[in-house]
């Protein structure tokens, strides 16, 4: 065992398919380079210790991540940094658990295959978020595009796109709780069944088609499901008017499809855009912060 260890993990954004992924259904997501970092050390624990202020979730994590690697729960203390925004839909609890774990696990000398830290991931996440579906700690780990859908074992297929996807993601100011989405969600889905699996059935028919339009390289087709899925997301009730405002402006600038990523209520936004420059003005004038990424095709 080292005295000490260090691990990092990125951000994600999910393509298509976000809360119908919590019911069984597929989903796509890729990697964002923007990354959270931890390092941990021996002392009185377990602590988490990070810019804002403390939360009794943090050392749950640290204690119980410890454990899942042979280590003392009450021995560590992890500090991280990141360049993640939270409360965004950017993936940033799902980093923090793989970037700790990794961490603790670099302490223990142990590296983790990547079936344990995707499960030992998914296990965490539930320390931030009620019912996950898993696909957070999985693009965290994994970096790079992927399909997803929920199991024991998840099924998780690193997708090979044609092409690069160029994205603009945008966020504004306020930030928004992933559990309070999920859960007023499945409120509403126990309250109507049938009406929010035919939604469901509907995601997961633009998320092949999604799927098909990427591994084509179809950048307009891949936009259209884009803009289907916010309708349906719209229909959900997990949109919001920043998001939707946000999203207007992406498209009136020549985005060829715009929507929500994440747990929605407020958060960022995702827009295939491969006139970049003009959507990036155009969201910079209205005030939101802006990302440009493009996600690589396959190698």
């Amino acid at each position: 065992m080292t005295a000490s260890g260090r691990g990092r993990a990125g951000a994600k954004v999910v393509l298509l398919g976000e809360h119908a992924v919590v019911y069984d259904r597929p989903a796509l997501a890729a990697g964002v380079p923007i990354h959270l970092d931890a390092e941990a050390w021996p002392g009185r624990g377990p602590r988490l210790e990070a810019d804002g202020p403390a939360d009794e979730r943090g050392a749950a994590l640290v204690g119980q991540a410890a454990a899942a690697v042979g280590l003392d729960p009450g021995a560590w203390i992890v500090r991280v940094r990141s360049e993640i925004p939270p409360g965004r839909g950017l993936g940033s609890s799902a980093a923090l658990c793989v970037a700790t774990l990794r961490a603790l696990a670099d302490a223990a000398g142990r590296p983790l295959p990547r079936a344990d830290e995707l499960a030992l991931g998914r296990r965490l996440e539930v320390l931030f978020h009620g019912t996950p579906s898993g696909i957070d700690p999985a693009a965290a780990s994994l970096g790079c595009s992927l399909r997803f859908r929920r199991g024991e074992p998840p099924e998780v297929t690193p997708l090979s796109l044609a092409a690069a996807l160029p994205l603009v993601i945008a966020w504004g100011g306020e930030a928004r709780r992933t559990a309070g989405a999920v859960g007023g969600l499945r409120e509403r889905w126990m309250q109507d069944r049938a009406c929010y699996e035919a939604l469901f059935d509907a995601v997961a028919d633009l998320v092949n088609a999604g799927e098909r339009a990427l591994v084509a390289g179809d950048l307009a087709a891949f936009g259209r499901a884009c803009d289907e899925n916010q309708r349906l997301l719209e229909a959900m009730g997990v949109s919001s008017p920043d998001v939707e405002a946000r999203i207007a402006l992406a498209r009136g600038a020549g985005a060829l499809g715009a929507k929500l990523t994440g747990g929605g209520a407020g958060g960022a936004i995702i827009a295939v855009a491969p006139d970049g420059d003009a959507v990036e003005r155009a969201l910079r004038a209205a005030g939101a912060t802006v990302l440009r990424v493009l996600v690589p095709a396959a190698r």
